[in-house]
């Protein structure tokens, strides 16, 4: 169980999506009950631009709810970005003395800020390894959101922390509901949704995080990331500047196979001279840099990155991808080295490290014509990943592993260029190819196949495929494909 939700929080975390589910709309009130006075508005400004120092060293010592908000907010802010074990240690007794002074508190203010705040501590914990802590912190959250909904039914603040809560529990997994069950948790993924639709229609002063917050969901719950990057891009017209919007808006275009679009926001983010350093943005444009085939880019990048960022997770991966580098552009040798190092360095507690560990483990090298058609599709360089398929020939295709993979990537460049006839061919043939190996082919495909028939309103078909998504028992993505199509399925049930 504590894996799962790790696992929930892990990917929220690093992409700063879900945490960003914690951010106010930076309005002066929220309802009629929620106030900033100057100064902690002015904190709060500089806390959403990334001004981490300059907004803590403005609030001082917190006295209200709303400076405490701030205060822990731009904390575990910094925390999550940088994991700086440092810092964690700081932060982590001065979050503990000030929850201490608000805990017997019966306030609604006090029952929101502690909700929030343990929230928010959720996340820091599991950037850094505590699972049961974040476990617990995000138990007692969901306790304080219903001791709050219970008392004060229209206040209106919580339903920010609520839909997060509703949204993060109900796509655990439901071989784990007898576990929520027994530490008194029920999620709704509807309900979650509801909460914050109903935030975008009453046109209050929640709209604009509202709208935020319906970006990320779109983007990386029900994997609608077209629509995303669509309600993200009216964000930034809005606020252009800001740091954390342009960076999820990066994140957001990588997933939607828009690299191209995302590296001038990367670019403008590490030229910031002031604030809070994004590091991982060199993580993400060593990404970019790999799906256009600018090899040596792309291992600068990486480079940087490792040198550079203060936590484990994704280092694992950057240097497996700085291996794959120099192995797609023809140095098998540099290739070799840098693997037999990657193995022995980093966590494997994020997604992507669990892969590149998975990787490093198997005796083959990657296919290197598969492979460029890989991240040619996933950066939406489509024309490069079919010129790559096109010349491929069996004789390219030695292993099982190999020929599963060619259908599996024909399948993804016919549905990422609208082809959606011949991809489903190709994801059936996946599929039948794949059979019970232990491989995430078959179980992306059969979850791809579920969106594909949602979009044409035939649902049996859908629950049929994301169902079976879910049966293979060991891949590399099992919680992350198997989350998507808990979600789905959810969706279609509230859709009757």
């Amino acid at each position: 169980m504590n894996n799962t939700i790790s696992h929930k929080i892990e990917k929220a975390s690093r992409w700063v999506c879900l945490f960003l589910f914690l951010l106010s709309s930076g309005e002066v009130a929220w309802g009629n009950v929620w106030k900033f006075d100057d100064k902690t508005r002015q904190a709060y400004d500089l806390v959403l631009n990334l001004q981490i120092d300059e907004a803590l060293a403005l609030m001082g010592e917190p006295a209200t709810a709303q400076e405490t908000y701030v205060v822990s907010l731009a904390q575990a802010l910094e925390l999550i970005l940088t994991e700086d074990a440092d810092k964690y240690e700081t932060y982590y007794a001065e979050y503990e003395s000030r929850l201490g002074k608000r805990s017997k508190s019966s306030l609604e203010d006090d029952l929101f800020l502690q909700a929030e705040i343990r929230l928010q501590w959720a996340f820091v914990h599991i950037k850094f390894g505590h699972e049961i802590d974040a476990a617990w912190n995000l138990r007692q959250s969901y306790l304080n959101v219903q001791d709050c909904k219970n008392r004060f039914p229209s206040f209106t603040p919580i339903r920010k922390t609520s839909g997060v809560l509703e949204i993060l529990i109900g796509s655990v997994p439901e071989k784990y509901n007898w576990v929520l069950g027994l530490m008194g948790m029920q999620g709704s993924i509807p309900t979650g949704l509801e909460e914050l639709q109903s935030l975008r229609e009453e046109g209050n002063v929640f709209k604009r995080e509202a709208d935020l917050l319906y970006a990320i969901v779109k983007g990386y719950v029900f994997q609608n990331t077209t629509g995303a990057v669509k309600e993200i891009k009216n964000i930034q017209t809005r606020h252009p500047d800001n740091v954390l919007i342009n960076f999820i808006a990066a994140s957001l275009l990588i997933k939607n196979s828009q690299s191209e679009d995302a590296l001038p926001l990367l670019i403008k983010l590490e030229e910031r001279n002031k604030g809070l350093p994004l590091t991982f943005g060199y993580y993400l444009k060593g990404e970019v840099y790999l799906h256009k085939a600018e090899y040596l880019s792309s291992i600068t990048s990486f480079r940087w990155f490792i040198n550079n960022y203060k936590g484990q997770n994704c280092i694992k991966d950057a240097w497996y991808k700085i291996g794959l580098c120099y192995w797609l552009n023809g140095n098998g040798n540099d290739a070799r080295e840098i693997f037999k190092q990657a193995k022995t360095i980093g966590k494997e507690d994020a997604e992507a490290d669990k892969y590149a560990a998975r990787c490093l483990a198997d005796s083959e090298l990657p296919n290197i014509p598969l492979s460029k058609a890989r991240y040619y599709t996933d950066g939406g360089y489509y024309d490069l990943a079919r010129q790559e398929l096109e010349v491929i020939q069996a004789d390219d295709l030695p292993t099982k592993r190999d020929q599963v993979e060619y259908a599996y990537r024909r399948a993804r460049l016919a549905q990422k260029t609208m082809n959606f006839e011949q991809a489903k061919s190709f994801y059936r043939e996946t599929i039948a190819l794949n059979g019970n190996e232990s491989w995430y082919f078959a179980p992306n495909s059969c979850l791809q196949m579920g969106y594909l028939a949602l979009s044409e309103s035939d649902t049996t078909a859908a629950r049929n495929y994301f169902q079976q998504a879910r049966s293979y028992p060991r891949h590399e993505y099992k919680n992350s494909i198997d989350s998507k199509a808990k979600t789905a399925l959810a969706q279609l049930r509230s859709d009757r």
